[in-house]
């Protein structure tokens, strides 16, 4: 699934929380132009839009520069 990335600034990235059904709140990648593509090759969006998803989350996911697919 590919999903809509916005453009904040130089070093920040918005999935919209109307990207998927469910999504509480945005999603924020903090990455340079480098590292989104490198993320964009795997599901690590796709984890940021489903933390968006957990009960009881405010404000927005947030996804650090090392973020990466699987656990921790």
């Amino acid at each position: 699934m590919s999903l809509p990335i916005e453009r904040v600034d130089e070093y920040r990235w918005r999935i919209p929380p109307d990207a998927k059904a469910g999504m509480r709140v945005p999603a924020i990648i903090f990455a340079d132009e480098k590292l989104m593509d490198q993320i964009r090759h795997d599901l690590s969006l796709e984890q940021a839009a489903n933390s968006a998803t957990l009960p009881g989350i405010v404000k927005a996911a947030y996804a650090m520069p090392d973020i990466h697919q699987g656990y921790g």
